[in-house]
């Protein structure tokens, strides 16, 4: 009975954010979504390095492909072998990466999980599992999402490229 009182929670928590998300916000005109967007996104896009040469048009481009994600303890976000299609963003909470069940690294606000990518390369596949050690938010961008946005604003790709490092690279090297 109790993991299904966690696993209504979770439902509920999930199906309101939906309902904003997709719901609530699709009713305003685009430009009216940016702004939205844009503030739910301030800090990170205000405090993240690799966002510090984009132009306003820029930011608000990407506040519109950020998605927030949300990680209870003892989820799994990413497990071993899955395709690393975006890249996450902590906003708070702790995680831990583990490797064949041993403790990598505890991960928390403000740190980067994905892989550092190269844009000419295929998604990789993640060596790790990522597990929720503490309830977790995070921001997460689509790989594809990014480089649509990197070929609109080439300038802001060339800075993403030189500024951008995950604090942990989950990519599996062969």
């Amino acid at each position: 009975m109790k993991k299904s009182k966690k696993f209504q929670v979770k439902k509920s928590r999930y199906f309101r954010y939906r309902y904003f998300r997709y719901s609530v916000l699709k009713t305003f005109p685009e430009c009216i979504q940016a702004d939205i967007c844009l503030h739910l996104n301030r800090e990170l896009l205000n405090n993240c390095q690799v966002f510090q040469d984009a132009s306003e048009v820029t930011l608000r481009a990407l506040a519109l492909q950020f998605k927030s994600t949300h990680v209870p303890p003892g989820d799994t976000l990413i497990h071993q072998g899955d395709v690393l299609n975006a890249i996450y963003f902590i906003r708070f909470g702790q995680i831990e990466i583990l490797q064949n069940n041993e403790l990598q690294a505890i991960l928390g606000r403000n740190d980067i999980i994905g892989e550092n990518f190269p844009q000419d390369n295929p998604p990789g596949k993640s060596k790790c599992d990522v597990v929720g050690l503490s309830y977790c938010e995070l921001n997460k961008i689509d790989r594809d999402s990014l480089l649509n946005i990197f070929t609109t604003y080439p300038d802001f790709a060339i800075s993403f490229r030189e500024r951008f490092r995950v604090t942990l690279d989950l990519r599996e090297v062969r």
